[in-house]
């Protein structure tokens, strides 16, 4: 008898849930939950291989990467996603890094043209160092030169608008990912790369002007609601909010789509034998957007831990079926070339 689904979906508001259906026998059940970067992305994927398959009901609960790593420490997720690696506190039995997906990290803008109202998020150009200096809150105002000077085409439309600066409270993959971007252009802006955000702004707080919010849906609906509001979350989650274009290493200034992210990842081939890739922010390759990160599912390979056999066929599933099918249509990257290779070689480990 098919096994009812149960999804958890962590969203702006703390410990939400999308309860489709109650799992009929909890020996089956392989709970698993953390970063919400690629939770819409996850959520597709669990209605499908819940629905084909008798075994197991496979449920993900969207915590942000620094829960699902603690979680997945303590035994308390069978498996867990992150889009940032361990950097303390890392489980004592054998597990490993999976590269399952893919996708871009954008900058939604909440700006409108003064005279005519329409919306100028996307049309807003922002060099690497630009970008440091504006979430660093060294740039406040949007009529500010540097801004002005990049962006001549609507620079008279630009309003003079206070700049908010919208970051994630929780211990966040999502954040740790732009903290390594910023880092790597302006280190002397944003010296820290960790997942806490908030402590990671020059002299260790955050901006006079600036907001947070709990997962990625929060910090983009903090921008919806504030003129002048700039945040950071996946593409995904975006969900066609007007975001900046930023410049790539090639000089060209790149909106974040899945084809223009998918370009930058096809050029990110330093993956280790744990399964962490090491990304170059600076990757040189035309029409790539330059802020696009992997993320990796946390799996035992011990075979100590319950239902192994559940997180390998749905490991398995989400990279061989579910990225092929429906990553590009919700926003995200299939994993591919090399990156591919070595996460199905990993999936075979998982007991």
């Amino acid at each position: 008898m098919r096994r009812l689904i149960a999804i958890l979906s962590g969203t702006a508001i703390a410990a939400s849930t999308v309860a489709l259906a109650v799992p009929a026998s909890a020996a089956e059940t392989v709970p698993g939950g953390g970063a919400s970067f690629p939770q819409p992305f996850l959520q597709a994927c669990l209605s499908d291989f819940n629905a084909s398959q008798k075994n197991f009901t496979v449920s993900y609960q969207s915590t942000g990467s620094g829960t699902g790593k603690k979680n997945f420490t303590s035994g308390q997720f069978v498996f867990a996603q992150t889009d940032s690696k361990y950097s303390g506190g890392e489980p004592t039995f054998g597990w490993e890094y999976i590269p399952n997906i893919g996708g871009a990290v954008a900058f939604p803008i909440n700006l409108t043209n003064a005279k005519t109202k329409r919306s100028l998020g996307s049309s807003i150009q922002l060099k690497q160092t630009t970008l440091a200096k504006i979430m660093g809150g060294q740039i406040t105002s949007w009529r500010d030169p540097e801004i002005l000077k990049d962006n001549p085409r609507i620079a008279s439309a630009i309003p003079n608008e206070k700049i908010t600066v919208v970051y994630r409270s929780d211990a966040s993959g999502t954040s740790n990912n732009t903290l390594q971007y910023l880092n790597a252009w302006a280190p002397t802006i944003f010296s820290k790369v960790q997942d806490d955000f908030g402590t990671a702004f020059p002299g260790g707080k955050p901006p006079a002007s600036s907001l947070s919010g709990k997962g990625n849906p929060a910090v983009l609906s903090n921008v919806a609601a504030t003129p002048g509001a700039i945040g950071y979350v996946d593409f995904g989650d975006a969900k066609g909010y007007p975001s900046a274009r930023i410049q790539n290493a090639m000089g060209e200034f790149v909106a974040p789509s899945s084809a223009s992210a998918g370009k930058n990842l096809a050029n990110q081939t330093n993956v280790g034998s744990n399964g962490l890739i090491t990304l170059d922010y600076k990757v040189k390759a035309t029409g790539a957007y330059p802020v696009a990160i992997f993320s990796y599912g946390l799996a035992r390979t011990d075979g100590k831990g319950p239902n192994g056999l559940g997180v390998r066929q749905f490991q398995d599933y989400v990279l061989a079926k579910c990225g092929p099918s429906k990553a590009a249509s919700l926003g995200y990257v299939p994993v591919g070339g090399k990156v591919l290779a070595k996460a199905r070689q990993l999936v075979q480990n998982i007991k």
